[in-house]
């Protein structure tokens, strides 16, 4: 197994580093984001869903931390171990955008996502096959 596939197999410690980079990020975002933070957009690119920016920024690492129980106590299999991997460090790319559309910068979140999906699903279905 090469080198990243080893580590994304050790799905706990990629759990443990992007929570932990979730929460040091939003931590220092913190005073520049604003009260009432866009967590979602429609497919035309416009915020349809806003929450208290506590609620934003420790909302993703929860689904992390709970994506990594689940995947302790339901795989053994390396492959679906990178998978979740994967799958984490793909909120954390999310929460990015989201922090980066909160602060005002134009990111196209619905192209990006589409992409980043697309992608997982493809990296995933490789990685189930071999």
């Amino acid at each position: 197994m090469n080198p990243p596939a080893r580590l994304l197999a050790r799905q706990r410690t990629v759990a443990v580093l992007v929570t932990g980079a979730l929460l040091a990020l939003g931590i220092a975002l913190y005073p520049a984001l604003p009260d009432r933070m866009a967590i979602h957009w429609n497919a035309a690119g416009e915020p349809d869903n806003v929450v208290s920016k506590p609620v934003a920024i420790l909302a993703m690492p929860a689904v992390v931390v709970f994506m990594s129980v689940l995947f302790e106590v339901s795989s053994t299999d390396v492959g679906e171990r990178i998978v979740g991997s994967l799958a984490m460090l793909l909120l954390l790319v999310v929460q990015v955008m989201v922090f980066g559309a909160n602060l005002g910068y134009p990111v196209p979140i619905v192209p990006i996502t589409l992409a980043l999906a697309g992608g997982m699903v493809a990296v995933a279905v490789w990685v189930e096959t071999r």
